[in-house]
Formats: C-alpha cells, sequence, structure tokens
C-alpha cells in the first residue's frame, strides 16, 4: 500500500552519497525532491552514475538527518537525467 504524499517544499533539495554509511555522510549528488511520504521520496537527479533498483544509499532529504535508503526504481527522462522512488530503511 502507497502511503500519503506530500509536495515537498521547492527550496528543499535531497543529497545523495553513494554508500550507507550515514555517520559520516557527505554529499556526492544533489537531487530536486518532487515528494515525500513517511516511507520514502521520489526525486529528480541529473548524473552519469549508473543507478539501478535495489540499491543502497545515504539520502538526506529536506531537514532530515541522513538515512539509508534503497532505490525503488529508476526512469531515465533524458541522457543522464533520472527519476527515481527512495524507500527509507530507517
Amino acid at each position: 500500500m502507497r502511503s500519503t504524499r506530500f509536495t515537498a517544499d521547492p527550496l528543499d533539495v535531497a543529497l545523495l552519497q553513494f554508500s550507507s554509511n550515514s555517520e559520516n555522510f557527505k554529499a556526492e549528488e544533489v537531487a530536486i525532491i518532487l515528494n515525500e511520504s513517511f516511507s520514502g521520496t521520489a526525486i529528480v537527479l541529473q548524473t552519469k552514475r549508473k543507478i539501478v533498483p535495489e540499491q543502497v544509499l545515504t539520502a538526506k532529504v529536506g531537514n532530515l538527518a541522513p538515512m539509508s535508503a534503497k532505490v525503488i526504481w529508476v526512469k531515465e527522462i533524458e541522457k543522464d537525467l533520472l527519476k527515481m522512488g527512495l524507500n527509507f530503511l530507517e
């Protein structure tokens, strides 16, 4: 069952680190937040990285503390522009 979605504040961003170590967080990419829920978020990211479903990373979404998240789905909008869904693991 899908969680209720909330519109993100237009000035909030998601910072991503491509490891699951949330204690020593260092942002490697920045993404636009499309929407948020209690269990995850949808974002848009411009990157050359290969990102695949089931990949685990660390995300700092808006004002939330960095936390482990799993990539649930990835859709390529155009070359190097991805829309993706993350599920929070913490």
